[in-house]
């Protein structure tokens, strides 16, 4: 497949435009190897995350970052492009390079995907926002539209306004790599998860402190020092502090996000405990709660029973194979409607 995931803006300092080949990342157009600046975007050059794994999922396959190129796209032979338009809606008059009908004449073998990666544009179900309604002509101008959630849920008035199919399409995430780096032995302690967004913090430090003292099982952290950015540790350093532990517990009561920390946490043989993102239900139906009377049930029966704490771990493990592994996203991506 010759594949290509396109961008606007990408923003946060920024990841530059990068060709995969042969399983690894090398900066656009050159031999070089590439890693990523922005942190949240990959951890290294064999491994990407979240929507920038994409490209990953076909062989000589690209990231674009449109803003790079403008008007002076590059010459390649592509069949399908995923794009993403977000951050340039409703501002023609700034970025008149951003149009659909460009990329249509630069590359016009290509099927055109637009790819819903923000939940919303403007203010929450504020649908007279201009950029709601950019995001929905910009969407009725691809050939067919995807998302990465399992239900439409905030996304059903946009399907009802686009004259395009809505497909699921999951964010790929490179399983083998995260077990073989990171699924190591684990301690038997509990890591407090905290989400940037104190409103997804919930009670999850309340909880986790009571079921230490209770069943004496210590709890760790991320350590912030007085005047420390919350994301002070490299994305490496933090997945092996987590992953050293046998339970994350993260009780985020926001069900409109996907919840992509998931993925990683049960691709390392960690047990997640609690949430209700979509895909805690996904992997971890058994523990997709907030409800922390049944989580403390699941975790006194996981703590004290072996059997019990490999069974959940197996069931998770085919969960994700069965929706995120690189086999799973490409049929995915094969069934999409037009």
């Amino acid at each position: 497949m010759k594949f290509a995931l396109i961008q606007d803006i990408v923003g946060n300092g920024g990841i530059s435009s990068f060709r995969v080949m042969d399983g690894k990342a090398y900066i656009f157009d050159t031999n070089k190897l590439y890693t990523p600046k922005f942190t949240p975007a990959g951890l290294n050059e064999n491994c990407f995350l979240s929507t920038f794994n994409y490209p990953f999922l076909f062989n000589n396959s690209h990231f674009i970052e449109w803003s790079e190129f403008k008007d002076n796209l590059p010459d390649l032979d592509l069949e399908l492009i995923f794009l993403v338009i977000e951050r340039t809606l409703n501002r023609k008059e700034e970025f008149p390079w951003v149009k659909v009908n460009n990329i249509r004449k630069k590359y016009p073998n290509a099927k055109i995907v637009g790819y819903i990666k923000e939940i919303w544009m403007g203010e929450p179900y504020d649908y007279e926002d201009a950029r709601h309604k950019a995001r929905i002509d910009f969407l009725n101008s691809c050939d067919s539209v995807i998302t990465n959630r399992p239900e439409l849920k905030e996304f059903q008035q946009l399907a009802d306004n686009v004259d395009k199919p809505f497909n699921f399409v999951t964010q790929p995430h490179n399983i083998d790599y995260f077990y073989e780096n990171f699924g190591g032995n684990k301690d038997l302690a509990i890591w407090e998860y905290l989400p940037c967004q104190m409103q997804r913090r919930n009670n999850t430090n309340e909880f986790v402190e009571y079921l230490s003292k209770k069943y004496n099982i210590p709890v760790k952290r991320k350590t912030l020092l007085p005047n420390q950015d919350f994301n002070h540790l490299s994305i490496i350093d933090f997945i092996k502090q987590w992953s050293s532990c046998l339970f994350h517990f993260n009780l985020d009561p926001v069900d409109y996000f996907p919840g992509n920390q998931i993925t990683q946490v049960v691709s390392t043989g960690t047990i997640n405990m609690g949430g209700v993102n979509d895909n805690h239900h996904l992997l971890c139906p058994e523990t997709a709660t907030c409800d922390t009377k049944i989580l403390e049930q699941r975790f006194v029966e996981y703590l004290e029973d072996e059997d019990k704490r490999n069974e959940i771990r197996q069931k998770s493990w085919e969960r994700l194979h069965k929706y995120f592994s690189f086999d799973a996203v490409r049929l995915q991506i094969k069934n999409i409607k037009y």
